[in-house]
């Protein structure tokens, strides 16, 4: 393969799908951040549960669903148009 061949090494859905995963997911990962540090809990009940069940793997769980349904939805739609080799 020539240097004149080369496209890079992710496709048109695996940048929009980060780019989408990100753009959406900061804001809910700050708010559930924010959600989860606000509220008072009475003495000898725990009510946090932490950070990683109530912010980080909704956040992630969100981001993924997002990326990857992104990624896919634009490689096929790229696929039909034959844009994609």
């Amino acid at each position: 393969m020539s240097d004149s061949e080369y496209r890079g090494g992710t496709t048109a859905g695996g940048r929009w799908g980060c780019g989408l995963a990100i753009l959406i997911c900061l804001p809910v990962g700050i708010y559930l951040t924010l959600v989860a540090a606000l509220g008072d809990c009475t003495y000898g009940v725990q009510c946090h549960r932490g950070m990683l069940l109530d912010v980080i793997l909704p956040t992630a769980a969100l981001a993924a669903l997002i990326g990857f349904g992104a990624r896919w939805l634009i490689n096929g739609m790229n696929r039909e148009r034959g844009d994609d080799p």
